[in-house]
């Protein structure tokens, strides 16, 4: 028998009124945040505004070109508009099909591609210079004859015309090439022709340094490596990075070199891990270079630091990219579209972080596209090959 059986009926209703209170208080102290309750709480927080985060890419379709383009040259000139030049139009592989003379303007507040003069020669993958006046150079590549070409010509931007301008000392193709921070342009190595044996040499190491002040080539310091399909580029202290390269079925080069145009001198830099040809490398906010991708289906990216000349892994795109395009975005990440095997999916290269994301897809798969980023913050990819042949489509993401 319980105590409860004894009271009187108002003592009972008190007694289930206390018990009740006394419920609702553990109830409610059991229930109290802790610390530890809490960090759990704002980790999870943090976990859905990373996953709200992550950056989705919608590409559109662009003015597409007045004439399709694989291998050519591709420049943002100083009053913004893009030009560009040459290129293989038609044809599936790399030697075959029609050369392009072909040279066209795009013109970013028109949003309008237009057919400028025409080359004197037919060039694949030539090189762009813009010069002092506004006019433009269009130097070496391959020629209709599959000859590498010494000429170079000038489009005067105020008629739209061609004419000659000064030769290279010796032939290039597939060479790298930059603009120094002095306003020369550089071209580096690539496929030549040798004309003490008459025919073309598929690897060199000769550069050469054009003046736009003089109008004139002067040979500079030659690199160690024989170098084509490789990669250059102005570090942020104004020296010149090159890298990889290589025959087209290999082997690929590993190693790097450090070309400095104060004393003309080239330097080998610390290798890096994997041989490469047809990849991209790019110059990060903090001056650090990513190196993506490369022929033999290569996933693994790798950062350069060219303050300690270190590398670092920078972990591994989702596709093997090979012949794709890389860009670096307002926010500090890298864009990569396209490569071998036609590929949609864009990835986006997270510095931070060091992880890659697919972050889109692009509306046509494509090989070699072109890649730049507007003043207004359009990022184009520009034509390429893709399955049914040459590309003339171009396709926008708004950075």
């Amino acid at each position: 028998m319980t105590l409860s059986n004894h009271l009187p009926l108002n003592y009972k209703l008190l007694y289930l009124a206390i018990a009740v209170i006394l419920t609702l208080t553990l109830i409610s102290c059991g229930s109290e945040e802790t610390p530890e309750s809490q960090d759990i709480s704002n980790e999870s927080h943090a976990v859905a505004q990373t996953d709200t985060n992550t950056k989705s890419l919608s590409f559109e379709i662009g003015q597409e070109l007045e004439s399709k383009r694989d291998r050519f040259a591709l420049l943002v000139l100083s009053n913004g508009n893009l030009i560009a030049a040459g290129g293989k139009e038609v044809g599936m592989q790399a030697q075959s099909g029609n050369f392009n003379r072909t040279v066209e303007i795009f013109d970013p507040i028109k949003n309008q591609w237009t057919f400028t003069g025409e080359m004197k020669e037919e060039r694949m993958s030539p090189v762009l210079f813009e010069l002092p006046d506004g006019n433009v150079m269009v130097i070496g590549g391959l020629s209709g004859a599959r000859d590498p070409l010494i000429s170079t010509e000038i489009l005067d931007s105020n008629t739209g015309t061609f004419s000659m301008g000064p030769e290279m000392i010796r032939p290039h193709n597939e060479m790298g090439a930059v603009t120094l921070n002095d306003g020369r342009f550089m071209v580096i190595g690539g496929s030549s022709y040798d004309e003490d044996i008459g025919f073309q040499v598929a690897l060199s190491k000769e550069t050469e340094i054009f003046d736009p002040g003089s109008g004139t080539w002067t040979e500079a310091a030659p690199m160690s490596d024989k170098r084509a399909n490789h990669s250059a580029l102005v570090l942020n202290d104004g020296k010149v990075l090159v890298l990889g390269g290589g025959k087209t079925d290999g082997p690929y080069l590993k190693s790097i070199e450090i070309y400095d145009p104060n004393t003309d001198t080239w330097k080998f830099g610390a290798d890096m891990t994997k041989g490469r040809v047809a990849h991209t490398a790019t110059v990060l906010s903090d001056g650090k270079v990513l190196v993506v991708g490369g022929k033999g289906k290569l996933t693994l990216a790798e950062i350069y630091d060219p303050e300690t000349d270190t590398w670092a892994l920078a972990g591994e795109t989702n596709t093997s990219r090979g012949d794709h395009a890389a860009l670096l975005l307002a926010d500090g990440s890298v864009l990569v579209t396209g490569g071998i095997g036609y590929l949609t999916d864009a990835e986006l290269f997270d510095p931070n972080t060091l992880k890659w994301t697919v972050v889109g897809s692009l509306n046509t798969g494509r090989i070699r596209p072109a890649v730049t980023r507007l003043s207004d913050g359009r990022v184009l990819i520009i034509a390429g090959v893709g399955k049914d042949g040459m590309l003339a489509s171009v396709e926008v993401y708004q950075d």
